[in-house]
């Protein structure tokens, strides 16, 4: 199992970051939703954390929200929001 980035908060909360590279609007299908949910699985199995895991997606354009992403990506950034002035 990959993961791109991990932010261990202090507030009890982790952000688990996707990052992801698309010309368009990422749209997470219910397969790559699948996917989360065992990623999620399998780190709570391996690291024993009791905290909070929080998806994040650092995107070209952002996310396009359909059913699948909802209720699993709470956060997401795109390149113009690390970027910014």
């Amino acid at each position: 199992m990959q993961i791109d980035l991990l932010i261990d908060r202090n507030d009890g909360i982790i952000n688990v970051c996707e990052i992801k590279y698309s010309d368009t609007e990422f749209t997470i299908q219910k397969t790559y939703a699948q996917h989360l949910r065992n990623k999620a699985r399998i780190f709570r199995e391996s690291t024993k954390t009791k905290k909070q895991l929080m998806f994040t997606m650092l995107t070209t354009y952002g996310v396009n929200h359909k059913q699948h992403s909802l209720g699993y990506i709470e956060h997401v950034l795109t390149l113009d929001d690390l970027f910014a002035d």
